[in-house]
């Protein structure tokens, strides 16, 4: 019995060290109609099925409340969550209760933070928006949004098919295209990773790109926590590595 012991964690030990970035961990099925997925603290918080959840790193999960319908974007700020849901950004905290911080927010793009702001898409314009949901404008032309994350002090934001740059006051610059069938995402260290084409792309802040890997279709959502990136593809919690 000694023995198999010892040859079974040294099976755990060389599976580790050999994990390389792309290589997934299933952590259970079940996740449909994903409204939004976003990282606070060290848990996921995932909206299902008109629920939202906390989820912990190891798939685990708990109801925090429902009603939660027409699900523009999600993303956390501080300790909050901030969820456009039926027109209306609401401030909700990590234990599911909430407010409304207005209305009237449609044919929402995308939906970052960045420093002490939220920035918004909404009806092909780019919105900063502070925490009591106060707004301007920082510009118009967003038009078929694939996909928007913050990394460093800038946004990146995938609009027909061009990677942009762009700074807090809405300036941009494009890091190139050939971004098509976005399925999500997210950035996690200095890094951006792209699901594009069913490829996962590990990205670089000046546009250069390498795969990490495909057949991740059916992308419900992607969101990074700690080192690891969450997606979830064909209903299933994948945690994936980066490095």
């Amino acid at each position: 019995m000694r023995k198999v012991g010892v040859l079974f964690f040294l099976f755990i030990f060389l599976t580790l060290i050999s994990a390389k970035p792309g290589d997934y961990n299933n952590l259970g099925g079940g996740w449909t109609e994903i409204g939004g997925m976003a990282s606070l603290g060290d848990k996921l918080y995932i909206i299902s099925g008109g629920k939202l959840y906390e989820t912990t790193k190891d798939g685990k999960y708990k109801s925090l409340g429902g009603g939660w319908i027409e699900i523009g974007g999600m993303t956390s700020l501080g300790d909050k969550l901030y969820i456009i849901s039926g027109g209306n950004l609401y401030e909700t905290t990590k234990d599911g209760k909430y407010k409304s911080l207005g209305r009237g927010w449609i044919e929402i793009g995308g939906m970052a933070s960045l420093g002490d702001k939220l920035y918004i898409i909404s009806g092909g314009n780019l919105y900063e928006t502070t925490k009591d949901g106060k707004y301007k404008s920082l510009g118009g032309g967003w038009i078929e949004i694939g996909g928007m994350a913050s990394l460093g002090d800038k946004l990146y934001i995938i609009s027909g098919g061009n990677l942009y740059e762009t700074t807090k006051d809405g300036k941009y610059k494009s890091l190139g295209g050939g971004w098509i069938e976005i399925g999500g995402m997210a950035s996690l260290g200095d890094k951006l990773y792209i699901i594009s084409g069913g490829n996962l792309y590990e990205t670089t802040k000046d546009g250069k790109y390498k795969s990490l890997g495909r057949g991740w279709i059916e992308i419900g959502g992607a969101a990074s926590n700690n080192d690891k990136l969450y997606i979830i593809s064909g209903k299933i919690l994948y945690s994936t590595e980066t490095k």
